[in-house]
Order: C-alpha cells, then sequence, then structure tokens
C-alpha cells in the first residue's frame, strides 16, 4: 500500500539507489566526507550541495539516513561561514553572483531540512508499531532547526521566507504537540545548552519572526539569531486560556502558513489551532540589560559574550516586542515617480551645489573678441582633443572624438587594488571615483502622509542598507531642495527589484559643517552634517543627521551653514544606525541663530547713545 503524506511536508520523488551507491553506508560518507579539501570552499560546496540533493532523492533506510544526514551538519555551517562574506552585510540589490551565493546558502539548509523531513513522513506515514520514537524526535527537532536557519539566511539578504515553511513549521509542531513529543529533549551538539526539544525550536522560530529581521541591518539580524537560543528560554508558549490584550503577546496559527502576529492585529477568532507566545519575561530581561549599560555596570557575562547588543538596538527590540505595529498613517496605492539621492555625503553635495540657473549665471558666455584659451569660439571641440575613458580591467583609454582614428591604451599604476609609485594617484584619475552620484529615478508602489514604499530599479540604482539616510527631491528642476528620508526595512522581490520602506522625517533640509569644540585647543576638524529645521505642525524640534561615528551627547559644536556660524550643543540622540546619528540639539545661549541676531540688533541701536549719558 502506498505510503500516505499525512503531514503534507513538500518533498520530491525518490528512486532505488545504484549499484554499489555509498549513500546507504554512514561509515563511508563519513570518510568521503573527511577526505574533502575543506580549505577549497567552491568545491567542497560543490561536492556536498551535489551529493545532499542525490540522498534526498534515492531510498535509503530510516536509520542509514539520519546517521548520514547527521555528518552533513557540520560541513553545511562551516561553508556557509565561509561562503557569508560574498553577501553579509552588502549593500543592495547584490551583485547577480553574490545573490546566487546567498541562495546557495538558503538552498543547502533547505535540502538538509527536506532529509529530516522524509524520515519523519516515512515514520508516521508506515506501520505504528515499528514507530521509533525516539528517530522521529530526533528528526522532528532536527527539521524545525535547520527550517530556522532557512528563515534567517532568507531574511538577512531580505528576501521573502519561502513558500510553505511556515506551514510546514505550524505542522510539525501541532503533530508534535498532538502525539505528546514536543517537550522531549534530544542532545544536539549545534546548540549552547547542548539539549533541545521542538517545542524550543518552534519558539526560537517564532521569536526570530517576531523580532522583524527585515527592518534590522544584516548584523543586527545576525546578533538577534546567535542571541535567540537564550532568549526563547523567557518566551512561554502556550494555548491561549482566555482573550487578551497584553502587548507582549503573539499569535500563531497552527492550520496557516504564516509567521505569528501581535493579538491586536489577529483579524480572526482566537481558537483552538492558535497558540499564543507572550514576551513579557523578554522584554523585561532585555530593559535590565539596557538599565545596567546606563549606569555603566557589568552585565551578565553570558549574554554579554562575544556579542555584545548596542542600546539602541535593544531599545528597539523591546519596542517590537511590547507593542503592536500598526501603521501610523493610512497607506494609498499610487504609482509615480520619485528622484532620490542616497546617503549623507551625496545629499550634502547636493544641498551645496548651486540650482541650475545658478550654475548657468556663473559661467558667462565670453565676449567678442576675447580669447578662451580652453573653449575657442570656432568649431569645438578641438581636432585630435582626446577623451579619457575608464575602462576597469586595463587602465584608461583614449580615444579621438572624431572617430577610432587614434586608440591608446594608458595602463595607469594604482587602479584597481594597486597603488601608485608615489602613493597618489592624479587628480584626474580619481576624480570619477570622487563624483557624487546624481539623484535617480525610483517608482513608488504605495504613500502614506510621512512615508513611500518605493521599487528599487535594479543593478544600475545606488547600494542601499536598512537604516540609510535618503534625499527625496523636491523638485526635479532644481539641484536643491531634498525632504529627508530613512530606509525602514528591505524586501527583496527575486527576479524582480527591491522594495524600500522610506519614512520621512522631514520635509526640508540644509547643508551644514560641523566642528568639535575641543578644550584641547587642536584645530577641529570639518565633518558633513544635514539640518533638518522645526516643524512646527507636527511639533518636532529641529534636529541635526551627523556621521555614526565623531560625536555624542553633550559635544559642543560649531554649526557653520552658508555664510554663519552658530556655536550648538547636542542633547539627544534620537537614533543611531551604522550610516549616521541623529540629534536634537540647542544653541550655545539657547536662543535659535534668528534671536541671536535680533537681540544684537537690538543692541547695536543704542551704541550712539552711550557715550552721551
Amino acid at each position: 500500500m502506498e505510503n500516505k503524506n499525512t503531514l503534507i511536508l513538500d518533498l520530491p520523488e525518490r528512486t532505488p539507489p545504484p549499484a554499489g551507491s555509498l549513500l546507504q553506508d554512514p561509515r563511508e560518507v563519513e570518510r568521503w566526507i573527511s577526505g574533502l579539501p575543506m580549505a577549497n570552499i567552491g568545491e567542497t560546496s560543490r561536492q556536498i550541495f551535489k551529493t545532499l540533493v542525490e540522498i534526498n532523492r534515492v531510498d535509503i533506510p530510516n536509520l542509514a539516513r539520519i546517521k548520514t544526514i547527521e555528518l552533513f551538519r557540520v560541513p553545511i555551517g562551516y561553508i556557509t561561514h565561509n561562503l557569508k562574506k560574498y553577501y553579509f552585510d552588502s549593500a543592495f540589490p547584490l551583485s547577480a553572483k553574490n545573490r546566487k551565493i546567498a541562495v546557495l546558502s538558503r538552498e543547502l539548509y533547505s535540502e538538509l531540512a527536506i532529509a529530516y523531513k522524509i524520515v519523519i513522513q516515512d515514520m508516521v506515514s508506515g506501520d505504528p508499531r515499528k514507530l521509533d520514537r525516539k528517530i522521529l524526535v530526533i528528526s522532528m527537532q532536527r527539521t524545525m532547526s535547520t527550517l530556522l536557519h532557512v528563515l534567517y539566511q532568507s531574511a538577512v539578504v531580505y528576501d521573502p521566507f519561502p513558500a510553505n515553511v511556515w506551514r510546514e513549521l505550524h505542522r510539525l509542531y501541532a503533530y508534535a504537540e498532538r502525539q505528546q513529543l514536543h517537550e522531549i529533549t534530544v542532545k544536539d551538539s549545534q546548540r549552547n545548552n547542548s539539549h533541545g526539544s521542538i517545542k524550543e525550536s518552534y519558539t526560537q522560530a517564532l521569536l526570530f519572526a517576531v523580532l522583524s529581521p527585515y527592518r534590522l541591518r544584516p548584523r543586527e539580524i545576525e546578533q538577534c539569531f546567535q542571541h535567540i537560543d537564550s532568549w526563547s528560554g523567557f518566551c512561554r508558549l502556550s494555548t491561549p486560556e482566555r482573550v487578551s490584550s497584553s502587548p507582549t503577546l503573539f499569535i500563531s496559527r497552527l492550520n496557516s502558513n504564516a509567521p505569528p502576529m501581535h493579538i491586536e492585529l489577529q483579524d480572526a477568532p482566537v481558537d483552538r489551532y492558535c497558540r499564543q507566545l507572550n514576551t513579557g519575561q523578554l522584554v523585561a530581561e532585555l530593559q535590565d540589560q539596557v538599565n545596567d549599560s546606563q549606569a555603566d555596570e557589568e552585565r551578565d557575562p553570558v549574554t554579554e559574550a562575544e556579542n555584545p547588543l548596542s542600546a539602541q538596538l535593544l531599545d528597539r527590540l523591546i519596542q517590537v516586542l511590547s507593542t503592536v505595529q500598526k501603521r501610523k498613517y493610512v497607506r494609498t496605492n499610487l504609482n509615480f515617480e520619485l528622484n532620490i539621492a542616497v546617503g549623507l555625503s551625496d545629499i550634502h553635495t547636493l544641498l551645496k551645489r548651486p540650482a541650475r540657473s545658478e550654475e548657468r549665471a556663473a559661467t558667462p558666455e565670453p565676449k567678442e573678441g576675447e580669447i578662451d584659451w580652453f573653449q575657442p569660439n570656432e568649431k569645438r571641440p578641438l581636432v585630435n582633443s582626446p577623451s579619457f575613458v575608464l575602462d576597469g580591467a586595463s587602465g584608461f583609454q583614449v580615444k579621438s572624438l572624431e572617430g577610432a582614428d587614434l586608440e591608446e591604451t594608458i595602463y595607469a599604476t594604482g587602479i584597481q587594488g594597486s597603488t601608485a609609485s608615489d602613493g597618489v594617484l592624479p587628480a584626474w584619475v580619481t576624480a570619477r571615483e570622487n563624483e557624487v552620484t546624481e539623484p535617480f529615478s525610483c517608482i513608488t508602489d504605495n504613500e502614506s502622509a510621512w512615508g513611500y514604499c518605493i521599487v528599487w530599479p535594479g543593478p544600475n540604482t545606488p547600494k542601499i542598507r536598512v537604516g540609510e539616510v535618503l534625499g527625496i527631491q523636491v523638485s526635479a528642476n532644481e539641484g536643491r531642495g531634498f525632504r529627508i528620508g530613512l530606509s525602514r526595512w528591505l524586501r527583496n522581490i527575486p527576479g524582480d527589484s527591491l522594495q524600500v520602506g522610506l519614512e520621512i522625517i522631514g520635509l526640508a533640509s540644509s547643508a551644514v559643517d560641523l566642528k568639535k569644540l575641543a578644550d584641547t585647543g587642536s584645530v577641529p576638524v570639518s565633518t558633513k552634517g544635514i539640518l533638518i529645521p522645526q516643524m512646527p505642525a507636527s511639533g518636532k524640534r529641529a534636529t541635526l543627521i551627523t556621521p555614526s561615528m565623531p560625536f555624542s551627547v553633550g559635544d559642543r559644536l560649531l554649526l557653520m551653514e552658508s555664510d554663519r556660524s552658530t556655536e550648538v550643543q547636542l542633547t539627544r540622540l534620537l537614533e543611531s544606525t551604522g550610516a549616521f546619528s541623529q540629534f536634537q540639539f540647542s544653541y550655545g545661549s539657547n536662543q535659535s541663530p534668528e534671536e541671536r541676531s535680533k537681540a544684537q540688533n537690538t543692541s547695536n541701536d543704542f551704541d550712539s547713545l552711550w557715550s552721551t549719558l
């Protein structure tokens, strides 16, 4: 009788193994793995992936299969750790090669999960009298733990969670709970506490989704993933006993194919197919860490070890785990064009650049009779005047403007990683690299009062990360004038484009230069910044956008804007990522520049009076 897949797991068809295949003998597989060229990551990953795919498509006894698959866990961890340098913490969109490597890392874990799912299917759909509960529990725990890695490998490159992963997680847990297998612990050498259960693995998967990884930067996603094992111990998974509105409750539905959602976002009644995850104790634990760090006290070494979390990240996680993530404003589906500049430096340069009308006025045409040695009045350009074209592979190519009569390649030392003999490249070589990126066009998917969901076009656009500063050009006809926004989340649409969630934090902006006023007497270095003026209608105070590193609360700065300088003091850090910091500030005398100027003029009105008194 044909076995029935009672759990409806996604599995490939299998055929009898070829004669003499080593896949049926775990000892032979172990010898084969020990002989792999581990220093050659490309060859090792090719052989591991190819063999894993083959194992999942042939019939092997369950005991031999699970012993064989256990041998693949360490090599796969080693391979994915070494492959992540190609895509981890990179700006997006990724290159075609790096994206394929990221997909390979995820597929390695997907194939590993398939191997364990085959064992589960064969056991639950076979003769109940031959059911080996120990092997079944190990296979289910390993499957859920491996699917958690699949979720992580998807989130770290902002790909959607693969189809049916959540359906399989929910069904596996529901079956284990029904058979009272979910709390049985099994040895797991890849866990910090060396033991794990099906319930713990399911809780970790739920918690990872609740943390909203698509709103984090890759290093923050990795930090959360590394702490997920210990954090899950502070979460309580249970059957909902009564309707509750606690802000730390998240609901998973065992009959769905969706990640957990906050209890206030449920659009269907909470029933017997629901499980609730209470993060209240974890929120308290994270808040204790924030308080300890603010008091400059030594934190728990287990939590602190090797991968400390910043206070900014802890604050955001606490907010995610204890509040419902609702949209503040109504979204409207509108598709229109936006011109976007990426990064503090580019926005600063574009804000300082004169408007196009000013540029034209600044370069008057030479009067009749004047000699313009660089641009003669006769036919332009000069005959045989060369143009220099950067060729990334070989150097600079010189071509005649009149055609292909002159063609010569100049091999410039220092290009593609080398340095010139004197250590400095000529200005004409580096000018192209230092050239500011022009605003580029993208399309909105929808908009709200203070944000957009925009479609990032493709590989020819500037790279972007979560937490990046974005400038939204107010008018395409002007080079100046930007609203300031932040990229809050990314979502990759495979084969299509990248979606970016953009929050507007300023309706106007101006470029400023900042100098830290130190007491040492050393000459301060000027740093680029962006001033976001006060917005009285929304009650938002003026803020400064600065690079992430050089400044901190309490610093006194010289703020230079156009032709005036003002002393300010940073009073509050609103937000900080790897790309920028946003500060509230006060003026040196608690007066704005306008107030100080008015006071100075008022004082000058009486200058002629003092000598007569």
